[in-house]
């Protein structure tokens, strides 16, 4: 059906490029006439649900016909009454909701001319088409007639490009260059239906495509990013069509990648501000297409500088390498995060991406590795940048995420940092990132085996010893507590004694704070291990409650009283008896007695049966 239209459309545009007085034949005249209704047929085609990839892109020819048609009409014969350029421009951005005012499209429909369409297209079934509007189930509102605004992404991609760049006529060349059928390869459509045959060469237009590809090249930076994130579009047929575009434009693989090099910045930067947009599906288009183009990079690639600080995040004006590392945790966060399930798992994605990228950009060795030997030069600088300015990130504001998986997230990053980061990097933020591998000992342990050993207390008080013993060996076993031994051994080459002391009131907010066991008993060890090996650490003036070390003292006190299980109260029995031999004596007296007046309680007091006794003598 669509075909006959482009081929009378392409035939007229085709002659009228070759011989610009063919416009005086019937034919010729006829077409100009009925132009506009040409053109809304293609647009109403283009929009139709059900139009399939042959229609949907000759569709796109026959609108570049009707461009190329109207370009010659209007320069060489303005005495007629021909359709200007402008207007067949303006009514292809409206139809696809772009304009130069950024106005509405001519084709959006209302909500209650979709909820009529809807109850037309039920045939009938009216039982259908109430339930789902009692139970508030909405569909996609405010695409092209019959078409939702998935289906319509492509092409609203394309004329937001071309909005933005403030050349509607390169909304038909990018049309052209998403066209991928092999129909039109072959040596008849070529000579039919080429870019040089229904645009011809006026106004400086490309004849073939490479030359259109080299037109558009002063455009990439503005078109690679939007390219970029609709081709990682959650609507399947948006996703092809711009592939089919990308590939025109780029030529795909290493040339596709060189490309975004040349553009790197911008499209981070971009794709970083779309992945924050209020529109779900260029979210998650940006966070997908982020995951792949942040692959490999080096601090240089993403700007260099140096370090910057939270507090100078804030009020960063200047983009840089740390800047940009910063905002991308965050986005990573905010996707992770998100309502909507696409845009999680494409954040999920993304995190991977991120996390990946970190911990290259965090080892000066492997950030060295693809270099040769003559040009490697030291990353140290580049490698303890970026350290110091994500882990104060990671402490305040990753561990501590209402989300789960954004905590996850952000513990896997600070596992991978401080495995393979150095002692002087790792100094700075010591003290916190000591209380929160501390924190989330607990906090990343799965709630059934709570769950169970609450049951198995119930049942078998010997099971629930079993459980324990279980749980403290795989949180013993793990990741977090390798990072803590490391970080303990950094302590005691500190040179600082208040580097040292500054530990203590970390690990008894833990041990205070703590929601699981395993926190508690990883607290206990690192209180011994630090009194064994940095016992200075403790070394705090004054005996009451404001000294640090009888804070903890006490706290280790009241943990093991109220602790059931017997492997983690072991622990604090433990390290509450190395603490007490360089506590203050007087808070050790005070514990002592109110531990003999709880045993008394306990066990009862034989002071009464002597009294009786030395009465009968």
């Amino acid at each position: 059906m669509v075909a006959l239209p482009v081929s009378f459309v392409a035939h007229a545009a085709r002659n009228l490029h070759r011989d610009a007085s063919y416009f005086k034949r019937v034919f010729s005249e006829e077409i100009n006439k009925l132009l506009i209704e040409i053109q809304i047929a293609f647009l109403s085609l283009l929009s139709d649900s059900k139009s399939k990839q042959l229609t949907r892109e000759s569709c796109c020819i026959g609108l570049a016909a009707c461009h190329g048609f109207s370009v010659v009409v209007s320069k060489y014969f303005s005495a007629y009454q021909s359709v200007e350029t402008r207007v067949l421009n303006e009514r292809l951005l409206r139809a696809f909701g772009e304009s130069r005012n950024h106005g509405g499209s001519a084709f959006m429909e209302t909500r209650n001319q979709h909820a009529q369409r809807m109850r037309q297209n039920a045939n009938g079934n009216q039982e259908a088409v109430s339930m789902t509007e009692d139970f508030g189930i909405e569909t996609e509102v405010g695409g092209a007639v019959g078409m939702g605004e998935a289906a319509l992404g492509a092409y609203r991609e394309m004329a937001n490009a071309a909005v933005t760049m403030d050349r509607p006529d390169i909304l038909y060349s990018l049309m052209l260059l998403s066209v991928s059928l092999p129909i039109w390869s072959t040596r008849a459509s070529r000579n039919r239906f080429s870019a040089s045959s229904i645009m011809g060469i006026n106004e400086g237009r490309s004849k073939t495509m490479n030359e259109m590809k080299i037109a558009l090249q002063p455009h990439m930076k503005t078109l690679v990013p939007r390219l970029l994130r609709a081709c990682k579009d959650p609507n399947k047929q948006t996703r092809e069509q711009m592939e089919a575009l990308w590939i025109g434009i780029t030529g795909g693989g290493s040339y596709a990648r060189e490309i975004i090099n040349s553009h790197l910045l911008i499209t981070i930067d971009t794709l970083m501000d779309d992945a924050l947009n209020k529109l779900w599906r260029a979210r998650v288009g940006a966070c997908a297409a982020l995951a792949e183009v942040i692959v490999g990079r080096t601090w240089e690639n993403l700007g260099g500088g140096g370090p910057i600080s939270l507090d100078d995040y804030k009020d960063c004006q200047n983009q840089n390498a740390a800047s940009r590392l910063l905002r991308l945790h965050n986005v990573t966060v905010r996707a992770l995060d998100d309502v909507r399930l696409t845009v999680r798992e494409s954040g999920e994605l993304l995190s991977r991406s991120v996390r990946s990228l970190t911990i290259r950009l965090c080892d000066s060795a492997l950030m060295n590795i693809d270099k040769p030997t003559s040009k490697r030069i030291d990353e140290s600088v580049f490698s303890t940048a970026a350290t110091s300015t994500i882990l104060p990130w990671l402490v305040t504001h990753g561990l501590n995420s209402p989300c789960q998986e954004a905590v996850g997230f952000s513990v896997s990053c600070l596992l991978g940092i401080v495995e393979i980061a150095t002692s002087n990097t790792l100094e700075p933020v010591l003290p916190e990132l000591i209380g929160s591998l501390l924190m989330a000992m607990s906090g990343l342990e799965p709630a059934a085996l709570n769950y169970l050993q609450t049951r198995a207390a119930g049942q078998d008080s010997h099971r629930f010893e079993q459980l324990e013993r279980i749980r403290l060996q795989m949180a013993q076993a793990g990741p977090i507590s390798d990072a803590i031994t490391k970080c303990l051994e950094i302590v005691k080459m500190l040179d600082s004694d208040n580097q040292k002391r500054a530990i203590i009131p970390h690990i008894d907010s833990a041990l205070r704070c703590g929601a699981g066991f395993a926190t508690r008993a990883a607290a206990a060890d690192a209180v011994s291990t630090l009194c064994s090996q940095c016992p200075t650490s403790f070394s705090f003036s004054g005996s009451s409650i404001s000294n640090p070390t009888v804070r903890l003292l006490r706290a280790l006190y009241f943990a093991s009283e109220r602790e059931k299980g017997s492997g983690a109260r072991d622990k604090m029995i433990h390290a509450f008896g190395n603490l007490a031999a360089l506590a203050p004596g007087k808070s050790v007296r005070s514990l002592a007695i109110r531990l003999c007046d709880r045993y008394k309680q306990a066990t009862g007091s034989n002071d009464g049966m002597k009294e009786y006794i030395c009465s009968l003598h």
